[in-house]
């Protein structure tokens, strides 16, 4: 996408040059300013990466590693799966004290647990109800890392938290990858935005309430070396994950509504007085940089997809969102142009909702992204007609056209044998007053002849 924005600018410069103008960045501002390691600013609607810091350099995960755990004990065990917490889950190094051996409690409220109070023994109980054992656990946390396109990232066990030398290891890059694929999960996505919960009551304690350690979502006090810190509720955050290491560094990912675009900002081995206000800085760059511009609109209707073997050859084809495209501060809206396509091999039946095609945006002749088209309304298998591309009103038609053709014929037919009839009938007639004719005169003539 940089590759874009400098060929679109440079051509935009050019411009400006031969009429006598300037033309600035939509990221001129002032990078940010934060006291963190590495950082990832990224924005997932234009596939645009917007800042970064060290974004590539390995890192301690921490408890951002419990995203991955959730995602995969919810894919294989639900929401509403009853876990009796082994004995083993709560003996982990600085756990919090969120279950007890012997509770049965829901994977649900395991995951709020992991996700909002950061609670290791809640998310090493849901990796020993999947697979046994933390080991085998992580064999899949590693396998479905590798599968999103992570490459430098490791998971050492389910809670994140360093066991002498072992540890959970990742990027702010792969980070983003990780919070991705796990609010892509909407059951995921709903826990990790929520800021307070209450917990239902289990065999081995009473209801109980907790709050998110991201602070985003509601605001609040954050307790740090120096004393508690103010944390204001930011507009726009969609959900995240904190993570504080050992050595009291912290990491956090925040995925954030900025106008329309879906923003992930992310801080590793940040302070705990600082990884809201890096955060902060983050995200109110991207708020300066991002230019909204709609090329067009959620629903817009761009045409009809032909369908093969259905009641109907042609559906109409809708964007599924919206084509939001980061123009270029001082860029003409005019850069902007799309591209229509089909699916070739669309057959019936078509489901409401099934892509049909996608539509291209370009910006300056390059690429910025693809939004699919999805069928506005549902296509049954056709008639036998159907296979070459005739509907079945189509069909209908036909049908009535060759009706209307045979009873034109029939008809004609009838009309022509009844003219035949009437013709031959005045023949006969004719004849007939022929023949009387004829023997009239003959009768005058032997009237004539006879002697008195």
């Amino acid at each position: 996408m940089k590759k874009i924005l400098r060929k679109t600018i440079c051509f935009l410069l050019l411009l400006s040059v031969a009429a006598g103008s300037t033309i600035t960045t939509s990221f001129a501002a002032s990078k940010p300013d934060i006291t963190a390691t590495s950082a990832f600013l990224y924005c997932d609607t234009t596939d645009e990466v917007l800042w970064q810091k060290n974004a590539d350099k390995k890192l301690n995960l921490a408890s951002i590693t419990k995203l991955m755990t959730c995602l995969i004990a919810v894919e294989k065990l639900g929401l509403d799966h009853v876990v009796t917490v082994d004995a083993e889950a709560t003996r982990v190094d600085k756990a919090e004290s969120m279950v007890y051996a012997g509770e049965k409690i829901t994977v649900e409220d395991l995951v709020y647990e992991a996700l909002l109070c950061s609670a290791n023994d809640a998310a090493k109980a849901l990796a020993i109800e999947v697979s046994g054992t933390q080991k085998k656990f992580a064999k899949l946390m590693n396998k479905r890392a590798k599968k999103i396109g992570c490459t430098n990232t490791h998971f050492a066990n389910a809670s994140g938290v360093k066991i002498g030398k072992i540890q959970s290891y990742s990027t702010a890059k792969d980070i983003v990858l990780i919070a991705k694929e796990a609010f892509k999960n909407k059951k995921i996505l709903k826990i990790a935005k929520t800021a307070k919960r209450t917990l239902k009551a289990t065999n081995k304690s009473g209801e109980r309430e907790i709050e998110s350690t991201n602070l985003f979502l509601a605001g609040g006090k954050a307790t740090t070396f120096s004393g508690d810190i103010k944390v204001k509720k930011y507009k726009g955050v969609i959900a995240g994950k904190t993570g504080t290491t050992p050595e009291f560094k912290t990491t956090m990912v925040v995925a954030c509504d900025i106008d329309g675009f879906t923003v992930y900002a992310v801080v590793m081995n940040s302070t705990l007085e600082n990884r809201y206000s890096d955060i902060r800085k983050m995200l109110n760059y991207a708020k300066r940089g991002i230019s909204k511009y709609t090329a067009f609109e959620k629903g817009e209707i761009f045409g009809e997809a032909k369908v093969t073997g259905g009641a109907q050859n042609k559906v109409e084809a809708a964007a599924s969102e919206a084509g939001l495209v980061n123009l270029p501060e001082g860029a003409s809206a005019s850069l902007v142009t799309t591209k229509v396509t089909y699916k070739e091999d669309l057959k019936a039946p078509v489901k409401k909702g099934d892509t049909v095609g996608k539509v291209e945006i370009f910006l300056a002749d390059e690429k910025v992204r693809d939004i699919a088209l999805k069928a506005t309304k549902s296509v049954k298998e056709g008639w036998f007609l159907s296979a070459i591309g005739i509907s079945n009103l189509q069909t209908i038609l036909i049908f009535a056209v060759l009706a209307l053709i045979l009873a034109f014929y029939i008809t004609i037919v009838v009309l022509r044998a009844k003219n035949k009839r009437r013709k031959l009938r005045a023949r006969e007639e004719r004849a007939r007053q022929i023949a009387l004719a004829q023997l009239e005169r003959e009768r005058d003539v032997r009237k004539r002849d006879w002697p008195y």
